[in-house]
């Protein structure tokens, strides 16, 4: 631990609080709680129903699985700012505890986990929505854990080179030394940049093509609207991260130019950041089909299909039907498949025979009392006039009901 005589008065405890600052994170704390809620709640939920997907249809969603990891990043970000709680509790910032050095290290991990997560989302989003591709799982899950060791690694280079002396007070809250301003720039600030123009990037790039695709009728009538909705969704997802983030990365960037921020620009853009756990549960609820409710893992047939809005009406029934074959395509029928049809692909076997291999799933939903007002009731007319009695299968063919004796 940080031996607190030794530092300076930027890096040393803050005793006590003043008053600004105790509102602030008072704020802060309040909003680290919410996300840490919001985050640990949809994690809890996603985690069971890919356990439940596993176990039952043996298969997962992507998707649904890159979602979870986001939600875990926000969770450890929450919990850095949740910690200032502890900060309140004392009327003072101590550094050389537990705490501070705990609250160090979930900032540096937190933060830039939710960077590298939002990325994968996006390269995810257009790799499915626009080249309608997807890495076999054993490569996916090799990629999650190469991410996730990339994350762990960042953080473990500033411990391992000032192991006693890396997380100190760094304005309202504990964080890397400001003299190890190297540690802070490369181990952190410069990913967090280009995590945040490889987002804006990425969606940029899904929206342009989409736009691109619309102009030139590449979808038809029905799948036009779907994919307008979609387009304008490419320019919400990476706002909200840049809005989170970038006050607080543009307020050490200053600090490392000696332009030191004030403690409450700081707790500002950590109210900010923090936010990005609620928000990401919200915008990803509400815009994605991450299943939350259902046992069967949402297709992965077209990425188009992994976007849901709650002001557009989806299509509730009928089949839905996808052709899978194994092996390397030497011709394909059809493009990328739409919203509701399928793909149908050939593979050569030898020399000259031609195999198709088909995979056919059927997605259903349960009618809602909705759908039988639509019929004009028609389910209680049927329910009246159905006997309680049964009848052979003879009635069926001669139209004749022909009662069975119990």
């Amino acid at each position: 631990m940080t031996k607190a005589g030794s530092l300076d008065v930027d890096s040393s405890s803050l005793d006590p609080l003043p008053h600004h600052i105790r509102l602030w994170l008072r704020a802060v704390s309040a909003l680290g709680f919410i996300s840490f809620f919001a985050s640990f709640s949809l994690f809890s939920i996603l985690l069971y129903r890919v356990i439940r997907w596993h176990i039952k249809a043996k298969r997962s969603s992507q998707f649904v699985i890159l979602i979870l990891n986001l939600v875990f990043a926000d969770i450890q970000q929450s919990i850095a700012f949740l910690l200032n709680t502890e900060w309140l509790r004392l009327n003072k910032i101590a550094v050389g505890t537990r705490i501070c050095w705990a609250q160090g290290w979930f900032v540096s991990t937190g933060d830039l986990a939710s960077g590298v997560m939002c990325f994968a989302i996006g390269i995810h989003t257009l790799a499915s929505v626009i080249l309608n591709y997807r890495l076999r799982t054993r490569y996916f899950i090799a990629t999650l854990a190469a991410l996730w060791a990339f994350v762990y690694i960042m953080a473990l280079i500033g411990v391992g080179l000032h192991p006693h002396e890396i997380y100190v007070r760094a304005g309202a809250w504990c964080w890397v030394h400001h003299d190890f301003a190297l540690v802070r720039l490369w181990t952190h600030y410069f990913w967090i940049f280009v995590f945040e123009f490889g987002v804006i990037g990425t969606y940029a790039t899904i929206f342009l093509i989409l736009f691109q695709r619309l102009r030139t009728g590449y979808y038809s009538a029905a799948e036009a609207d779907h994919v307008k909705n979609i387009s304008r969704m490419m320019m919400v997802y990476p706002l909200v991260y840049i809005v989170c983030t970038l006050p607080l990365a543009s307020a050490r960037m200053a600090s490392m130019s000696n332009h030191n921020p004030s403690l409450g620009r700081l707790c500002f853009s950590a109210c900010m950041i923090t936010s990005n756990g609620w928000l990401d549960v919200l915008l990803y609820t509400f815009t994605r089909r991450i299943m939350i409710l259902s046992d069967v893992p949402p297709s992965e047939s077209d990425g188009m299909d992994t976007f849901s809005t709650i002001w557009s009406s989806s299509k509730r029934f009928g089949a839905a039907t996808v052709i899978e074959a194994t092996g390397r395509p030497r011709r394909s029928r059809s493009r990328a498949a739409s919203l509701n049809g399928s793909t149908d692909d050939l593979f050569r076997v030898g020399a000259k025979d031609i195999k198709l291999v088909t995979t056919t799933a059927v997605v259903h939903e349960q009618a809602q009392d909705a759908d039988f007002d639509e019929m004009g009731g028609g389910h209680h007319r049927l329910q009246s006039l159905t006997p309680e009695k049964r009848y052979s299968e003879e009635s069926g063919r001669t139209g004749q009901l022909a009662h069975i004796t119990d």
